[in-house]
């Protein structure tokens, strides 16, 4: 008796599992979207939208460009729909990107939205950020000051393997170019790819100033405020 009742209730179980229907739901996929284009370049990315069932038919999804979008109508192109096939959970949604207004030191957004029905559940708004990159053979170099409470007292520069200043806080090359700054900085250039030395001083001999620089997003030097006293130097490569 007790044996015909675990095989009762496994039957039950079974066919609890066979009968379940997935709830017809759809998103983006979850990976960050990045677009970095040099001047006046073209570019064609594809975006996975997942749905949790599948079936028998077709599926056409509307897709809307949001409000929270800033990045230049003329720098994307974005289809008005995407059509999930029969007998699959997954599509691709081709949108092509052109060179238009975009910035090399900040990112333009554009912001993708899939339109709920009665009979669909969507998921959250996808961001895909927008920037001009550099040409080829260069780096997008960004180098993050933090300031401390005597921001005046910081200096750097940036010098080429023959030693020429190819990039500094200030020129003619000396103190004061941050006096009255607070919190941090963001300066961003293209640089000719190769080893450069980084040298970094402060005034006062005791540091301060945080630094931290990437090439291409990668981060190629972290400095602490306390850990490099009156001068510090380094080779970073790009």
């Amino acid at each position: 008796m007790v044996a015909a009742l675990g095989l009762a209730t496994l039957n039950s179980c079974k066919d609890t599992i066979d009968d379940f229907d997935a709830p017809a739901f759809a998103t983006f996929a979850s990976d960050p979207v990045v677009v970095s284009l040099p001047d006046g370049a073209q570019e064609t990315k594809e975006i996975t939208i997942y749905t949790a069932n599948k079936t028998s038919s077709d599926r056409v999804i509307d897709v809307v460009v949001t409000e929270a979008t800033d990045a230049d109508p003329a720098s994307y192109n974005v289809p008005s729909s995407v059509t999930i096939p029969a007998n699959s959970n997954e599509a691709k949604l081709s949108i092509d990107f052109t060179s238009v207004n975009l910035e090399l030191t900040s990112e333009k957004k554009l912001v993708l939205r899939l339109t709920q029905t009665d009979g669909l559940n969507v998921g959250e708004d996808l961001v895909i950020g927008m920037s001009q990159s550099c040409p080829s053979g260069e780096a997008k170099v960004k180098i993050t000051l933090g300031f401390d409470d005597w921001p005046e007292e910081a200096a750097w520069r940036i010098l080429d393997s023959t030693g020429a200043t190819v990039l500094a806080s200030a020129d003619p090359f000396g103190y004061g170019a941050y006096a009255g700054s607070t919190g941090s900085l963001d300066i961003v250039q293209c640089l000719t790819s190769g080893t450069y030395t980084i040298q970094i001083y402060d005034q006062y001999g005791d540091g301060g100033t945080t630094y931290t620089i990437t090439s291409d997003g990668t981060q190629v030097l972290s400095l602490g405020g306390g850990g490099y006293g009156g001068s510090y130097s380094a080779q970073i490569t790009l």
